[in-house]
């Protein structure tokens, strides 16, 4: 067996060049052209059997070791963000208008150096790795169902996934891992509110559709607070509501974008009758009608128990106790890492990468993590490989 953390250390100045180069040529969602390019190559060098699915920037590698063992899945999602970078560094994004503002640059160079590190040693590794390089995670519907629709977990089958994602909540070193759910069930919901315009001057021969969808709006926030169970997790949130044009014209429609979260189907249902038969009463109270469009996006991730026991493990070996944080309060960001997840047992965990300046939160310009990162990253996979097979 050999030292992975020696061969961590030792590869880590090439991981860390390689993050750099994928974060200053970021590419977004289906457009991973370079990003897929530069894997393959990394994969061919460590001496890794490439598979391409059609019509897709999506790289997987296959590493048959050398020692009977399970089939392990390790995903990293490759695409950036439409954001103007604004941290000035070494590493800044040379493309206008992107930039990896959600880690995902750290997630492919820890792959790539997962997948070099075992290339190395394939007679010392159980089973057989897979290594799924995904594109679009930050565009609903996202990449990982067109590539488990293409074969990604089979041939041979998979037995187990896992993935991470870098925080700038927590420091390097800490890795953060729940049972049950990581992440949330993420929809869309979008209601148009029909009225019945006219002068400002004489609203008693209107239907005000800016009155209405307020009403709407005010109302909408009773469905967590009431009608959710208060150890359930739910949120409704109002991004955006557009209605009139000028001072003196009562509105005849309004529109409204909404953003609903939940982590079981139970609770994610109830938002969705409820908004529809909240905003279906108001209107039919005020003279008003409405559609209502609930869009369903990435589906809650589900952590396999004995997945995250893999991670738990690996984790206080790696970290150590002090640093390895358990059943924390369950993300309600989105992530397509669920439907690897709702296939077959797979387990989705956070390291940290907070820097040593003011940290700020993914899908922000002024985004940027601490590279060390790169280490615990490498780490956790590798040993999760090993143990998995235990």
């Amino acid at each position: 067996m050999f030292n992975i953390k020696n061969d961590v250390n030792e590869l880590y100045p090439k991981v860390k060049e390689l993050r750099r180069q994928i974060h200053m040529n970021p590419e977004i969602a289906f457009k991973e052209f370079k990003t897929s390019a530069l894997a393959e190559k990394v994969l061919v060098d460590a001496g890794i059997e490439v598979e391409k699915q059609a019509n897709s920037t999506a790289v997987i590698g296959i590493l048959r070791g050398g020692k009977p063992g399970k089939t392990i899945a390790l995903r990293a999602d490759m695409d950036a963000l439409p954001l103007n970078e604004e941290v000035e560094w070494e590493g800044k994004s040379q493309v206008d208008g992107v930039m990896h503002a959600c880690g995902h640059d750290m997630h492919t160079a820890i792959l790539m150096g997962v997948a070099s590190i075992l290339g190395q040693h394939k007679e010392d590794v159980p089973g057989t790795v897979k290594f799924l390089f995904q594109p679009a995670e930050e565009c609903p519907p996202g990449g990982a169902k067109p590539m488990i629709e293409a074969g990604a977990l089979k041939n041979p089958d998979v037995d187990m996934v896992f993935g991470l994602h870098v925080t700038t909540r927590d420091e390097v070193g800490k890795v953060k891992v729940n049972y049950k759910y990581s992440s949330a069930n993420s929809d869309r919901c979008n209601i148009t509110i029909k009225g019945k315009g006219g002068h400002g001057a004489y609203p008693q021969g209107t239907v005000d559709a800016v009155v209405v969808a307020s009403h709407v709006v005010v109302a909408l926030q009773t469905i967590v607070s009431r009608n959710v169970a208060p150890l359930e997790n739910g949120v409704i949130s109002v991004g955006s509501i557009h209605s009139g044009t000028v001072n003196n014209i009562i509105s005849e429609t309004a529109k409204l974008q909404i953003t609903c979260r939940s982590l079981t189907p139970e609770v994610r249902e109830l938002l969705e009758d409820r908004i529809k038969s909240v905003t279906k009463g108001i209107c039919d109270a005020m003279g008003a009608t409405a559609t209502v469009d609930y869009q369903y996006g990435y589906s809650s991730t589900p952590n396999d128990d004995n997945a995250a026991d893999i991670v738990k493990a690996v984790a206080l070996n790696v970290v150590g106790e002090e640093n390895t944080i358990i059943n924390s309060t369950p993300s309600m960001g989105g992530e397509d890492f669920s439907f690897f997840a709702m296939e077959v047992p797979g387990a989705f965990y956070n390291i940290g990468a907070k820097p040593d300046g003011e940290p700020y939160p993914g899908h922000n310009p002024k985004f940027f993590v601490k590279e060390e990162a790169l280490k615990t990253g490498m780490e956790m996979m590798l040993n999760i490989v090993f143990e998995a097979n235990k």
